[in-house]
Formats: C-alpha cells, structure tokens, sequence
C-alpha cells in the first residue's frame, strides 16, 4: 500500500523555483540514449513522461539549448512515466523498441508532437511511420528486456529522488520542473565549468563533475509545526463511540472522513502512537463526512452498524487501511458486505442497520457538532483539548501527547479519571474554533504575515518570479468570489510582472455544486495547465446562475466551448490525485480560520471578501516601496 501511495502521489511538475541546484548527485548515464558528444562540457540527464505536457516544455527548450550551445551539451534521455498517464509506460516501452532499431529520437518526435493522440493503435502507426521493423517493434515492446530497460530507469529516477516529470540533473545539478530560466542559467554555468576541466586535459568531463557527487537524494527535514498550546472546550456528543483506556491520561478527539485520504495518514500515525504509547489513550470518533466524497457516508454506516454488533473499531481500522481498494471498487455496498462477512457480522444486521435512518441521524448530530465548533474539514483532532490541524508527522502528535499526559497526571486521582479527567483538564477551555476565529478577525493585526506552505502544484496567474504574490481562497459558485476573482486578475494585469495570483479552493457546503466545480477546474489543470484553469474558471463564474442547477452537463459544455477533453477530464475528476488536492486546500482553508470566501493573502497579508481595487493597491504598493527601500 505504501508503494501505491507513493506512486499515487508522483506528479507533473509545472515550473518552480528550485533551491537545490547547488548540490551534486552522481546519476550516472549507463546505457541510456543521448545525443551530442560524449565528452561535451555539460550533460543533462533528464527523467520525463511522454504525457506530461511540462515535460514537453522542458525539451522543447533543451532543443533549442542544443542548437544553440552546438557541441557542448550531451543529452541524455531517461524513462519516468507517470503512473496516472495511463498510454506514458506503452510509450515508453514502445519508444524503447524503437531505440534498438536506432530510430529513438524519430519515435521520440512523433510522440511529443502527439502525446494528446497516444493510444495503442497510434503506437504502431506512429512505429510504421518511422520505417521500422514492425514483427521486431511488436517483439521488442513485450519483451523483458525492453521492460527492463524502463524499469532500470524508474529505479535510478527512485534513487535520485524523481517524483515528478520533468526532473533534470545538469552535471549532476538537480532541478525540478520546466523552469527554463533556471534551466538556461545552469546550462550556461555548467559550460564554463566543463570548459576549464577540458582545458586541463581531462578526457571525461561528466565523470571528473560527478565523481564526488551525492549517491541519493535525502528529501530535506522539514521542523515539525509547533502545536498551540491553547486549550478548547470540546464538549463531545454523548452518542460518540468512544474507545480505548476507560481511564486513561489522554482523550484525542478525531474529526474523521473515511474516504478523507489524510484521515487514512492520520489514521497510520495513530496506530503508532498506540503501540508506543500502550493504553494511554482514550479515543473519541466524529464523524465529518465531506460533502465532495459520495462514498464518506455509505462508509461510516458501515462503521457505526458494525458497531451495533461490537465492531466499530475493527470496521473503523478496515476502511481506513483499505481506503484505496474501496475507493475504487464500482460496488460499495457489495465491497463492505464481504469485507463484513470476513468480520464475522450478522450480514443480515448488518445491512438492515446500515439503512437504520438513526444512523444517519448520528451522522448529521457530529455534522452539526462539527460545524458548530468550527471544524471544516478532515482530519482535525484535539488532544486534551488541544487542536491539531490535518495529517502532521508523528513527531508534533508525540510531543502533545507528552505534555497532555504530564498534565493530566498532575490532576489525576482515583476518583478523578476518564471523563472526569478529559472535562478537568478542558473546563476553562476556549469556545469553539468558529468563536475564537470569529474574535480574532474583527480585532486582527492588519500587519500580521500569515506563512502559507504550498504545495507547489497550485494554479498561477503571472510570473512566479513577482516580488507580490497574491493567494485567492475561493468558490467557483459564490458571487462575492466572482468579484473578488475579476479584481485580482485585473491586479495582475495592471502590475504586469510584479503581481501573480495563485488559486485555492474553498468550496463552500451551502453551495450545491461548488465541490463538484472545484473538482472539474483540477482536473482541467491536471490536463492541460494553469492557462485552461483559469479559462475554465472564468467560464463558471460567469456563468454561475446556468451552471447551479445542472452542473455536469454545463461543464461538458463549457470544456468543448474550450476545445478540452470532456470524457478525459471527466475520468480525471474521480482520479485520487484531483481529489486528494482539493481535500489539500480545504485543510489547508480550516488550518487559517477560513470560514468564508472569498479570502486573500497578499504576501501573507490577509484580505477578507470582495473588497475594491484600491484597498488592494494600498496593500501592494506598500509592499513594493518596502521592498526598494
């Protein structure tokens, strides 16, 4: 599973600034293609995708480095389909086939110039096209050895911390994305560098740069966030299911979705905890099923009817370690009723209280807990009261819970224990996170920064080389959005090259299909990049009264009107990776306090509703005459 996950999770990179360039690593070039001498100044070893339109960029522009550097460069060609392309890995190994008949580069032309026209039939067309051997080209691309090859390739790009399409080692410099100024930059460095060793007689340029280079890469440690110590009176519905020590030291309540692939991760770091931490624990499950997730509810039926027959907590751990194989099965109701019967259920029972209407009544009692407090989106968890936002690393979990158990032994007596305890140690606790949120904006510090950690994925408009850099919290189906969005477009305009504006979503639940709009707009920038986003996205808000009624069919609408794909965006909606981003940005929305949209971060500066343009300006300019100064 966890081979899958990371699988899941490699993406196409668009481009980004990278700080790592300075470093080394020793990816040797095997028997991989490349073109231009084999003792060139500069050798750029590159990790694509046939599919990935940002691994086109970066070739189109190493190209025209070729053509322009004539004689010093050698480019080397490694293979990292994408595991959600699904025709990158056949193309791969067909291009591979082709490469033992020498006609490599030929097929590699053909497929980048087609890669929105790869299909199995156009792989052998493509290959007839190119003159080749066709008994030999069909051999070849089934076979092992050819198969072989690819693997070998992944298995480098693994090593050398490839996650992504287009990652790119010039001389031994890593850099991610199709960032071609910093691409053009290093190239150009690189060709002194190889220069002076060539001057010096050295026979093997690449070998004499790398030689001491980095065997793998060590993803950077990141300092686990530092928890607040603020303590919140979470007051739990009496007809939560509560588990664990009766009488232990800690009481972590978790907000949780079923089909909330964070709320999985969560889920992980718990189990360890458990087995470190032994019976400490007293556990309080919530359910927040989010509305954007049609297999959330059916799910927590399921838990809550298992539980009926003394089986809650074996239901809970099976869908949130199975989360993927149920995500994926065209049949929820007769995936669980196996799963059931292995669980050794009354399947009957089971099926009967699955529909009990007094289950989905506890389903909405936590909903409307959740909301009243404030939590909005999955996994949100409170450890003696203290708030934890998401899926963080096990170590900012450990040293609550340290600090939580110090407390509550500190209090604790024979006849002060289990929920005597919890309510203890909350009872001067602050109110709901929406109460203190809500405290906090109407008195908010206009100066404070606010950092927002991106994942680097998001849509942009503008330079992201802006000295200003806009983020919009917003939902597609909210009018006040619409305004808010038409003002910092024209921002970005209007401050050409010093303003860019990064989009979040925040699709609000009264808003019927705002979460089913965040979806399509992903999916199109999964496909077809950042300047489709925001075509699409224009589309919807202004067209926001047509689209709320019946929201599917407009949308195929609106992507033919756009020239796009509608069948391969439609399947690209239900893939993990489009959801998993938009769950990101809700979490991410809930971790700031967000409770409406639209909402702005002017470098970290936050900015709430559709204000007018020049409250805006005032922002910026200042930031601009600050940043000269």
């Amino acid at each position: 599973d966890r081979a899958a996950d990371r699988a899941e999770k490699d993406t196409e990179i668009p481009a980004l600034k990278q700080a790592e360039t300075e470093e080394r690593y020793k990816v040797e070039v095997r028997d991989s293609v490349f073109k231009g001498p084999e003792n060139a100044p500069v050798t750029i070893v590159n990790f694509t995708d046939f599919q990935c339109p940002f691994s086109k960029r970066a070739i189109d522009l190493i190209n025209e480095l070729l053509g322009t550097y004539d004689g010093k460069i050698r480019y080397v060609f490694k293979h990292h389909p994408l595991p959600f392309h699904k025709m990158a890995k056949p193309a791969s190994l067909a291009a591979i086939a082709a490469h033992k008949q020498g006609k490599f580069w030929d097929y590699h032309d053909i497929l980048f110039a087609n890669m929105k026209e790869v299909s199995d039939a156009n792989l052998i067309k493509w290959a007839e096209e190119a003159g080749l051997d066709m008994n030999k080209f069909q051999k070849d691309r089934n076979s092992s050895e050819v198969s072989r090859v690819l693997s070998n390739d992944a298995s480098q790009g693994s090593k050398f911390g490839v996650r992504g399409t287009p990652t790119i080692f010039i001389n031994g410099r890593r850099i991610v994305g199709a960032n071609n100024e910093i691409i053009s930059k290093t190239v150009v460095e690189e060709i002194a560098n190889g220069e002076r060793l060539r001057a010096k007689g050295v026979k093997n340029i690449y070998g004499e740069i790398i030689k001491d280079g980095l065997l793998k890469y060590t993803p950077p440690k990141r300092k686990p966030p530092e928890i607040p110590k603020d303590v919140y009176k979470i007051e739990y519905p009496s007809s939560s299911v509560l588990h664990g020590n009766a009488q232990g030291y800690v009481t972590v309540v978790i907000f949780h979705d079923y089909e909330c692939h964070f709320s999985s991760g969560l889920h992980e770091t718990m189990e360890q905890l458990k087995k470190e931490y032994d019976d400490i624990f007293r556990f309080v499950y919530i359910n927040l099923p989010l509305r954007f997730h049609q297999k959330a509810v059916p799910a927590a039926l399921a838990a809550l009817a298992a539980g009926r027959q003394e089986k809650f907590i074996e239901m809970n751990d099976l869908l949130l370690k199975k989360q993927r194989e149920w995500k994926k099965a065209p049949d929820f109701e007769s995936w669980i009723e196996k799963e059931a019967v292995k669980l050794g259920l009354n399947v009957d029972k089971f099926n009967k209280d699955m529909s009990d209407p007094e289950l989905t009544k506890l389903i909405d009692k936590d909903r409307d807990f959740a909301n009243r407090i404030g939590v909005r989106g999955t996994p949100a968890t409170f450890i003696n009261g203290r708030h934890i936002s998401g899926a963080l690393p096990v170590e900012s979990f450990r040293e609550v819970i340290n600090e939580e158990f110090e407390r509550a032994e500190s209090i604790k007596t024979d006849e002060i224990t289990g929920d005597k305890l919890y309510y203890e140690l909350i009872k001067e606790g602050r109110p709901g996170l929406s109460v203190i949120r809500g405290a906090e904006k109407k008195n908010q510090n206009r100066n404070e920064i606010v950092e927002i950690k991106l994942r680097g994925d998001e849509p942009r408009l503008g330079s992201a080389d802006s000295p200003v850099t806009i983020i919009e919290f917003s939902d597609f189906q909210c009018p006040f959005c619409k305004m808010g969005s038409d003002t910092v477009k024209k921002l970005v305009k209007e401050y050409d090259g010093k303003v860019s504006l990064i989009f979040k979503h925040t699709p609000l639940d009264f808003n019927r299909n705002a979460h089913k709009a965040a979806l399509f707009t992903i999916a199109v920038k999964n496909i077809y990049g950042d300047n489709k986003f925001f075509d699409i996205g224009d589309l919807l808000f202004n067209n926001q009264n047509q689209w709320k009624n019946e929201a599917e069919k407009n949308f195929e609408k609106y992507a033919t009107s756009a020239g796009l794909d509608w069948s391969k965006i439609k399947l690209e909606m239900e893939n993990p990776k489009t959801v998993n981003i938009l769950e990101s940005d809700v979490a991410l929305a809930a971790q700031l306090g967000i409770k409406g949209a639209p909402e702005f971060f002017i470098n970290g500066r936050r900015v709430s509703g559709a204000k007018k343009i020049n409250h805006f300006k005032v922002i910026i300019d200042n930031i601009l005459k600050s940043s000269t100064e």
